[in-house]
């Protein structure tokens, strides 16, 4: 039997073993600002609105404000500057590389950088069209996205109706 206020080697071993889980939660939280799976990125064209396109998609999850003014949710995507407030009705690829089963309608709310394509450092294929972020609440959602439906989706563009 231990007095009050002491402790065995057993609770101070739990303990750390806490917070270190804690700590590594916390970790992955945070480290969530865009989660594509380890693909390299591959050249695509950038996206058209006549027709439904392959895209590169990954995910981004950080919480705030968007280029529209709106908060962050899911329904929200980063894309070219100038696709803001149009919508893209996002579809899976099949495994013949054929147009999949829709996904959604994803509102146009936000812009960003990118992935770097030409190895300056510096992203570039939101900005150019080539790529998109769909916004997830967390990074395990992002896991779950990209596990889901992959790196890329096809997407059609289409005029929203605000």
């Amino acid at each position: 039997m231990t007095a009050p206020g002491s402790f065995t080697w057993e609770s101070n071993v739990m303990k750390k073993l806490k917070i270190t889980i804690l700590v590594i939660l916390l970790l992955a939280v945070c480290n969530c600002s865009s989660v594509s799976a380890k693909y390299t990125y591959k050249e695509v064209a950038p996206a058209c609105f006549e027709e439904p396109q392959k895209i590169r998609c990954t995910c981004y999850c950080e919480h705030g404000i968007t280029a529209t003014g709106q908060e962050t949710r899911y329904g929200i995507v980063a894309g070219k500057a100038e696709w803001l407030g149009y919508i893209a009705e996002i579809n899976q690829i099949n495994e013949d590389g054929s147009i999949g089963p829709l996904i959604g309608y994803f509102e146009f709310a936000d812009t960003g950088a990118g992935m770097d394509s030409d190895g300056d450092g510096k992203g570039d294929t939101i900005k150019d069209g080539k790529s998109i972020d769909v916004w997830v609440d967390n990074l395990w959602e992002a896991y779950n996205w990209v596990g889901t439906y992959g790196d890329y989706v096809y997407i059609k563009i289409v005029k929203g109706e605000g």
